[in-house]
């Protein structure tokens, strides 16, 4: 499935540089017919401009259709006629006057020609696709893996007995029977991390290296743990490759969190969401095609006046923009985009042939973040566009999520009640929200302090992370209240659901010096599709968790009509 799929990617990448051709050739002509009018003496002002338009396309897209050659020369005309064809433009009047050019113009047009034509000659053989990485659903909604190297030390095997309280799927292989440790690496799926002594790390890193194939994405996270905390282990062990190290005696909730974001953020399928602005039809469909054969979503915008309604459609991570857009400046729409609050974070970057560094630093400073030169690989365009959304995901994340838990915020997972609540009239389906809280935390931390208050809040929210779907939202609606929106899940399977949960949460121990304790949780829990307005809904699981409050606490209540 995969090779049919590369080979449609790869037919329809020869069929854009064939169209590509064709259109160059289409294009040169038109510059032919403007150089005749240079050697008459007859090009107007509007044609000057057409001109310049037309090499800058050329310019741009010539290299990544296999044509470098024409590019650069493409690139040098189109310099010549830059600062006469922009004050041309900026002057608005009189273009039909008849302007002077060198005459020098009108022979690299030839020259352009030219190579268009002996590159016509021949075809090029088709080229390979950027493949898509091997790439898990990494969210909060699947449970996460930890694959436990053992050496022969009970202790790991008491720790994997311990992060599977958390909702871990701990499985254990001895790092001394490589087959094994192949087998384990070969059939875990989804979001996953390694964990292991620091001691192994080196043998450990090999195993995993061998078994799984090189990518941005696929190799597993290594986790260490040790006696060791100086500053020389620490870096012996991030220059043999680790993500982590925690040093004996651990801190459980801590590593528990680490583990989850790390197995998470290296699995995540979902790379990124591209806007691309570019007027060169073949070439914004090239990208958007490499981009997306990649696991990328990308999505084209060639008429300026539709970009501000698909910003608002696709809500893309970064946007790739040319600085020349037909008879747009693409500085004049960035600065335009960053009109609207919502869009002031958002990276734009320009993908243009302006080789200028003067030129890049003036176009940087009306609005934009970064410049990738034309004509780019599809593998390095593929590279840098991961890295880009990648970052950008995580100055959102820092945005939208608590700080703590690293869940929803209030108003959000507010407007997620609402949004449920919309899909439940459109569709049918039942669903539930619930209100959690932790009971008697007050004294939690009076008595431990805040340090070990916010250890257990963090330690429920991973557990909720892992225990529930990757279509389930989960906020921090405030302190030790938490909200959950369960779609397609009628009240009676919510309660089933989170009783399991709290169940689950009431067993793990949280160790504050030489004594430890345990937490337990109520829950209050509402049938969103039963009310006219979200706000509604959660004041009926509110009053259904206060309810449980009453009865005793440590349980489930689900709210009935009047």
């Amino acid at each position: 499935m995969a090779s049919q799929e590369s080979s449609d990617v790869a037919a329809k990448l020869a069929a854009l540089r064939q169209k590509f051709l064709v259109r160059a050739n289409e294009d040169i002509q038109i510059l032919r017919d403007y150089a005749e009018q240079t050697r008459r003496g007859e090009l107007s002002a509007e044609g000057l401009i057409q001109c310049y338009q037309q090499l800058h396309r050329l310019a741009g897209s010539a290299g990544t259709f296999g044509l470098p050659e024409l590019g650069v020369a493409a690139r040098t005309l189109e310099k010549k006629l830059k600062s006469q064809a922009e004050d041309l433009a900026e002057g608005g009047a009189g273009r039909s006057q008849s302007v002077d050019v060198d005459t020098d113009f009108a022979e690299g047009v030839d020259a352009l020609a030219r190579l268009v034509e002996v590159r016509s000659e021949y075809q090029d053989p088709v080229s390979t696709p950027v493949q898509r990485s091997d790439v898990f659903e990494g969210s909060h909604g699947m449970q996460v893996s930890v694959i436990v190297m053992e050496n022969g030390d009970d202790g790991l095997t008491a720790l994997a007995s311990e992060m599977a309280r958390y909702g871990f799927n701990c499985r254990n292989v001895d790092r001394r029977e490589p087959e094994a440790v192949h087998q384990v690496l070969a059939d875990t799926s989804g979001a996953a991390a390694i964990l292991c002594q620091d001691s192994d790390l080196a043998d450990v890193m090999a195993l995993r290296n061998r078994a799984q194939a090189k990518g941005l994405r696929r190799r597993l996270p290594v986790i260490c743990i040790g006696r060791d905390g100086s500053f020389e282990n620490k870096y012996h062990l991030a220059k043999l490759g680790a993500f982590a190290f925690f040093p004996e005696p651990l801190d459980i909730p801590e590593l528990a969190e680490r583990i989850e974001s790390l197995a998470i953020e290296r699995s995540a399928g979902v790379q990124g969401r591209v806007l691309i602005v570019e007027d060169d039809t073949e070439l914004a469909e090239h990208y958007c095609l490499v981009l997306q054969s990649a696991g990328i979503e990308a999505r084209t915008v060639s008429a300026p006046l539709d970009l501000m309604s698909t910003l608002s459609a696709f809500q893309p991570d970064i946007v790739l923009m040319d600085v020349q857009i037909g008879g747009y400046s693409g500085v004049t729409l960035a600065r335009l985009i960053r009109f609207e609050p919502r869009w002031l974070s958002l990276p734009i970057i320009y993908l243009s042939s302006e080789d200028d560094p003067d030129n890049q630093l003036e176009a940087l400073s009306k609005g934009a973040d970064e410049f990738l030169m034309k004509p780019v690989s599809d593998d390095y365009l593929v590279r840098s566009v991961r890295i880009r959304c990648y970052r950008a995901r995580q100055l959102s994340e820092l945005m939208n999520r608590d700080s703590l838990t690293g869940l929803l915020k209030h108003s959000l997972i507010k407007q997620e009640v609402e949004k449920e609540l919309a899909r439940c009239r459109r569709d049918g389906h039942p669903s539930s929200v619930v209100m959690l809280d932790l009971d008697h935390f007050k004294q939690i931390n009076d008595t431990w302090g805040h340090r070990y208050g916010d250890i257990v809040i963090r330690t429920l929210a991973n557990l909720l992370r892992n225990r529930l779907r990757e279509t389930d939202m989960i906020g921090r609606y405030g302190g030790e209240e938490f909200l959950v929106v369960l779609p397609h899940c009628p009240v009676s399977a919510a309660a089933e659901l989170i009783q399991s949960i709290g169940e689950s949460f009431a067993e793990l121990a949280f160790s504050a010096g030489d004594t430890a304790f345990q937490v337990t949780l109520s829950a209050g829990i509402a049938a969103i599709n039963d009310f006219t307005n979200g706000d509604d809904a959660l004041e009926a699981a509110d009053q259904a968790l206060y309810q449980q409050k009453r009865n005793g606490r440590n349980g489930v209540t689900v709210y009935t009509l009047q």
